[in-house]
């Protein structure tokens, strides 16, 4: 008895152990909100990982770590989101979907983070890091690897670099490949496809350490278990074609109950990534489904008692591999490139159906075989092909793009450094319309753009603040055009005074910027306005005419602005403030309602009226005025009360009225 006892509870150990557990460290930082191909990287990493879940081994726990999600610079937002544990698909992805990029990238501790959450001193565990970027607060990825695998039972580390750099992949693999982990570069969508289920794959037919050998006491002799019988069920099986041999890899399987509801669906029994699975079941009647890339072929099958069903899927399909040249035997592509595969025929409104789609510069479609439509697009050169797709046959096609390339430096004049800011490209088709309009190509609000457009001419115009300027260009086929453009821009800087030698005042004021010129009725044309207190103003080298206003202060200044040169001008307004109460009695509480306010000229005109400056209809207002005299008229109920006031230049001036007949 005492020999059976020791037994059982060692078995009971083993299995509470039999289960692996990973964790996904997903990237939560700012520069996740970076784009590719107009798309931003969190949003691509979302749609990728719901792919990869369809394919994770249920018998592997899954959790979710991210970091600098919530709040911007700190190296210790990191959150474990989602604990290790039998996958739920739809909780995870929606954990995942909730996750919105801020801040820092602390890598390092969030990996350790999740290797101490699954007990990696104790038990096997695994990492996968999605990451874009280095590690940014002072830590050691490379260390902290060989750390982990010394401390670790079986701790390994899987590494995707999503969107970085060569450099950058040399710093960040040591944390794969210190712990014996594989790292993957994923530059796009495609590539991360397959970087996600490559890792899948990998964890998935990673096999445990056996369990120790039960310790059984000497005397005991149990009798030896019976050998287990063949497995009763369904050997799943995919070929392209009825005479293609079977395929060994990127399939992937549905098994479900046979019998479909009144809606028509099934429920699911059982799902698997394995090329060629063994489905154990009960006897009676099954539907099972194969994927192969957008190829789906399901059918009905029978299990017998004791026997093993081959399940036997011809998938009619066939492969289909793209790749892109910029002019015929010229450049291979081997970024920024994306493919659409369309069905050939259109519907009734002449559009196609989208059949797959893959960012990766070089991709293998797996498609059911029939005729397509492919659209390859580099940045705006585009190109399209009509091919076919044969059940077990691959069919090769290389895209001409017809493709060149243009960047464009600005500089603010001849000879001066280049601009790194503010500024703006427009690129348009050269030809115009009948309208004298032409057709925006790409635009482009990066210091040093590169375009990438089909060969042909084009009209470019460049805009730093309010300088503008444009050339035409023609790109060739496969050829880089590097053009420098001169902006003959200037700056002008503004600071606004209420008086001689005070400090610049730090709201409430507006600028306007005119042309120096007047036209024909004495009126120039508006260049630019700001409202910020002290203006930086990008503008063509020129003449110019500057109003500032203050509340009801305005000065002006005439000005030029050399091109590469900053023009610091101070406009001083001669102003001062009035804050204004009214009370009912000395020493009364200040009136809060039912006050209007009329600001007039202190002087009177020859017919003895004066001129209304401002008003407000709030109890307690505040007037900007030009440094004089005034008068005050306040109406309260049915009554008009009038108070000479005086402003200064510079003063701040607090006027008590009292409201008596």
């Amino acid at each position: 008895m005492l020999a059976l006892f020791t037994i059982s509870l060692l078995t009971i150990g083993a299995q509470a152990q039999d289960r692996e557990r990973a964790i996904l460290v997903l990237d939560g930082s700012g520069s996740m909100w970076g784009q590719i191909d107009g798309v931003s990287k969190i949003e691509i990493a979302r749609g990728e990982i719901a792919q990869m879940l369809t394919g994770w081994d249920k018998n592997i726990d899954l959790g979710l770590m991210t970091y600098g999600h919530r709040t911007k610079g700190d190296c210790n937002d990191i959150e474990l989101v989602v604990p290790p544990q039998p996958l739920n698909g739809n909780a995870f992805q929606g954990a995942v979907n909730s996750i919105s990029p801020k801040g820092k990238t602390p890598l390092s501790t969030a990996v350790r983070l999740a290797a101490e959450e699954m007990r990696f001193t104790e038990e096997r565990a695994t990492v996968v890091l999605l990451s874009d970027g280095l590690e940014t607060c002072e830590a050691d990825p490379c260390a902290l690897a060989s750390s982990l695998e010394a401390q670790g039972v079986d701790f390994t580390a899987h590494v995707i670099g999503f969107d970085i750099s060569a450099n950058e992949a040399k710093q960040l693999s040591c944390l794969a490949e210190n712990t014996g982990g594989q790292f993957f570069l994923a530059g796009n969508s495609g590539e991360l496809t397959e970087a996600l289920a490559q890792t899948v794959q990998t964890i998935a037919v990673t096999e445990p350490e056996p369990a120790p050998e039960p310790v059984v006491v000497a005397e005991a002799k149990p009798e030896p278990a019976p050998a287990p019988a063949g497995p009763q069920g369904i050997q799943a099986l995919a070929k392209l074609c009825e005479t293609c041999d079977f395929l060994e890899k990127d399939v992937f399987w549905y098994l479900y109950e046979a019998k479909a509801d009144a809606n028509g669906k099934r429920k699911e029994i059982s799902r698997n990534n394995n090329a060629q699975p063994i489905f154990e079941t009960g006897q009676g009647e099954y539907h099972l489904g194969a994927k192969y890339g957008e190829a789906y072929v399901s059918s009905d099958f029978t299990v017998s008692a004791g026997q093993l069903t081959e399940g036997v899927i011809n998938l009619n399909a066939g492969n289909l591999r793209v790749r892109a040249e910029a002019a015929p035997g010229g450049t291979s592509l081997n970024d920024k490139m994306f493919y659409y595969v369309y069905e050939a025929k259109k519907d009734l409104e002449g559009k196609r159906k989208e059949v797959s789609r893959s960012g990766a510069a070089n991709h293998v479609f797996r498609l059911p075989a029939g005729e397509y439509h492919i659209v390859a697009i580099h940045g705006k050169a585009r190109a399209t092909a009509d091919l076919t797709v044969e059940a077990g046959a691959l069919t090769d096609h290389v895209f001409d793009m017809n493709a060149g390339y243009l960047r464009i430096t600005g500089v603010p004049t001849s000879g001066a450094e280049p601009l790194k800011d503010n500024q703006f490209y427009y690129v348009f088709e050269a030809k115009k319309d009948l309208e004298g309009n032409r057709r925006e190509v790409d635009r482009s609000g990066a210091a040093q753009p590169l375009f990438r457009l089909s060969a042909g001419d084009y009209h470019v115009v460049a805009t730093h603040g309010k300088a503008r300027t444009s050339f035409d260009v023609t790109i060739g086929a496969d050829q880089l055009s590097d053009e420098t453009v001169d902006m003959n821009v200037g700056y002008l800087r503004i600071a606004n005074l209420l008086a001689e030698g005070q400090p610049p005042v730090d709201k409430d004021v507006f600028y306007y910027v005119y042309e120096a010129k007047k036209d024909l009725e004495g009126k120039r044309k508006e260049v630019d306005r700001s409202g910020n207190a002290k203006p930086l103003f990008r503008l063509s080298a020129g003449d110019y005419h500057v109003l500032a206003t203050y509340g009801n202060s305005s000065v002006t200044a005439d000005l030029t602005v050399d091109a590469g040169a900053l023009t610091d001008q101070t406009m001083v307004q001669n102003a001062g403030v009035l804050r204004a109460e009214t009370v009912l009695e000395e020493g009364g509480a200040a009136l809060d309602k039912g006050v209007f306010w009329y600001v007039m000229s202190g002087q009177q005109d020859l017919e003895g009226k004066r001129a209304e400056i401002t008003r407000s209809g709030n109890a307690k207002p505040i007037f900007r005025l030009k440094e004089g005299s005034y008068q005050l008229n306040v109406r309260y109920g049915n009554e008009t009360y009038s108070f000479p006031m005086d402003v200064s230049a510079g003063e701040v001036k607090d006027a008590s009225l009292l409201l008596k007949k």
